[in-house]
């Protein structure tokens, strides 16, 4: 059976061998329609004989199509390495008797996959913003106030850093207080 004539019963075929409903067939065929008319429009293109015959045709066509399986594959790749053989064209013959054993599932493509462990955060809990005296509080080493192993207290530890250089709460301060004074005199 051809195309039909009327291009409307047409397009609601085919959307009827697409899966559609009879209502959205005949709506997507161009039908206007208000209320209930489109399921009634429906029944009754669906019981038109040229068009039960072109949705039957449409039908078979896309089971053909869909009739692909490993067997009807593996066929194929036999046939394609008979003719290689035939041919002399060993690669070719290889590479068929390759994609029938992959197939058959003889040969997995197997590959390395690496997997990135994450670290867990340093102390489970809730995030919170802290300021920088809290930070230092909890994260600056502490010195310890008596030595090893004899139980005297520590002398005073050395200064590393000469007087003259300021620790970073002042450099901080230091830096707010010149962007006051910058944004103030523009």
């Amino acid at each position: 059976m051809s195309i039909l004539r009327n291009p409307r019963h047409e397009r609601f075929a085919q959307g009827l061998a697409k899966g559609l409903s009879g209502k959205a067939a005949y709506c997507e065929a161009g039908y206007q329609s208000t209320g209930n008319a489109a399921e009634v429009g429906a029944a009754k293109l669906v019981r038109n004989g040229k068009i039960e015959g072109r949705v039957a045709e449409l039908q078979a066509r896309q089971v053909r199509r869909l009739d692909v399986s490993v067997e009807s594959i593996v066929a194929e790749l036999e046939e394609a390495r008979a003719a290689a053989l035939a041919h002399k064209q060993l690669a070719a013959a290889v590479a068929a008797s390759l994609g029938k054993a992959k197939l058959l599932g003889l040969i997995v493509d197997r590959t390395e996959v690496e997997q990135m462990l994450r670290r867990p955060m340093r102390e489970p809990g809730e995030v919170k913003q802290m300021s920088l005296e809290e930070w230092e509080e909890r994260f600056k080493p502490k010195m310890s106030t008596t030595q090893l192993g004899n139980g005297k207290p520590a002398s005073d530890p050395e200064k590393t850093e000469p007087e003259d250089e300021i620790g970073i709460i002042e450099t901080i301060r230091r830096a707010k207080a010149a962007r006051r004074v910058k944004s103030s005199s523009t």
